[in-house]
């Protein structure tokens, strides 16, 4: 089935007036391609519209992100090889992918292509929502299917219906079997050892002075307080006289 240039208006309203003979082409060539039967290249691309029109991008860029991406995921992510097949029409391309490997100009491809891969905000947004786990894709339906559920067990015509709706409902609706939950309450670790630092440096400060005292040393000298606590580099050392 041929797609026309008005079925993809109609599909891409918002660049409705850029579609040109040459996407309308690109379209139906990939109508053909194992990648696209599953779901059309003109059905992706009313899924992701808003990438395109988030990013400025026009119709041709879009499609070849959105071929790019599907090719990868067929090729095991040989972003090389899905390059090579999306822009197979480029001269720099085409000079260079039957080269061998390990040819200068061939890895100036790869180069290219893994550039492409790392940097197209296209791209990386198809390939992100793509990879959406599909129970957060899903949630509306599975919303709906409890609400089914529901009405069947509250309205269901035969009791052998409302008793296997409640027990889908119970299933569906059960919570985490085992949920951990994790509050730190108190002090830190590092809180404490910043502690039993200043306890130790009390105490030694307490053994100091009472030898002082006992050696006869002035009651001014013993009250001097000099403790150093390691926090963050910073220091409470005791300040010079005269210097208050």
């Amino acid at each position: 089935m041929i797609i026309t240039k008005e079925e993809i208006q109609t599909r891409l309203p918002s660049r409705k007036n850029t579609v040109t003979d040459e996407v309308v082409d690109i379209i139906n060539r990939a109508a053909t391609e194992p990648e696209f039967q599953g779901e059309s290249l003109l059905q992706t691309a009313a899924i992701y519209e808003n990438v395109m029109v988030r990013n400025k991008a026009s119709i041709k860029d879009y499609l070849n992100a959105i071929r790019f991406c599907a090719y990868l995921i067929t090729m095991d992510d040989n972003y090389t090889e899905a390059y090579k097949k999306v822009f197979g029409d480029r001269d720099f391309v085409k000079e260079r992918m039957h080269l061998p490997t390990d040819d200068t100009r061939y890895k100036e491809l790869t180069s290219a292509a893994s550039r492409y891969r790392n940097t197209s905000k296209l791209v990386t947004e198809i390939l992100t929502l793509s990879q959406a786990p599909l129970d957060l894709m899903f949630m509306g339906a599975r919303y709906k299917a409890i609400g089914v559920l529901a009405d069947i067990m509250e309205n269901g015509r035969f009791d052998r219906d409302k008793i296997n709706a409640a027990k889908e409902l119970l299933a569906a609706t059960k919570g985490a079997e085992k949920m951990q939950l994790d509050i730190g309450i108190g002090t830190t670790d590092k809180a404490i050892n910043l502690q039993e630092q200043l306890n130790q440096q009390i105490a030694q400060l307490v053994a100091n002075q009472q030898l002082m005292l006992q050696t006869g040393a002035n009651i001014d000298e013993v009250q001097k307080v000099g403790i150093n606590i390691n926090y963050v580099d910073a220091e409470v050392e005791e300040v010079p006289d005269g210097q208050n």
